[in-house]
């Protein structure tokens, strides 16, 4: 059995908690397509067995501590999303998305292999574990060290600039 690792463990809960803040944003599309239900028309009848659900309960806003860990790690200027090379943004986003909402069977490697395509992805469940390891270790040593996440940053974008010059 290996050994645990608490920074990484630790560090690895904000990310976790960070994708599931990120599910609870607005949904604006949802707004949208719902607009026509508050018109200046007058009221519409309703009949409950054909309509679909209209009093979906509304999410808890999200708060300055919240906003922080998200622009943090996903949407601000220096996030730390962008220290992950776009061949490995995937993995993350998968495995962060499967730890944020467990299925019943639970979070397993051979899920995240299926999800990835199986025998396509190229790679074995150990060999995938260890690249997210890899990306999760090099985002933590760019929080808050801002010469190491322009290193990174700079190292990524020299990644997707040679990718893109080879499919032209």
């Amino acid at each position: 059995m290996a050994r645990r690792d608490g920074e990484f463990e630790a560090f690895e809960e904000e990310l976790v908690e960070a994708m599931r803040l990120l599910a609870r944003l607005p949904d604006r599309e949802r707004g949208f397509l719902s607009s026509g239900a508050r018109s200046m028309w007058p009221a519409i009848v309703r009949d409950p067995v054909t309509d679909y659900k209209d009093d979906v309960a509304p999410r808890r806003s999200l708060s300055r501590r919240d906003m922080t860990l998200l622009d943090r790690v996903f949407l601000g200027e220096r996030c730390l999303a962008g220290v992950v090379p776009m061949a490995r943004r995937q993995l993350v986003g998968v495995v962060l998305a499967m730890k944020a909402r467990p299925d019943r069977g639970g979070y397993r490697w051979e899920r995240v292999w299926e999800r990835l395509g199986g025998k396509r992805c190229g790679a074995t469940t150990d060999g995938l574990r260890s690249r997210y390891e890899t990306q999760v270790r090099r985002m933590a040593a760019a929080d808050g060290d801002d010469a190491a996440w322009e290193r990174m940053r700079s190292a990524v974008l020299a990644e997707e600039a040679a990718a893109i010059m080879e499919v032209e």
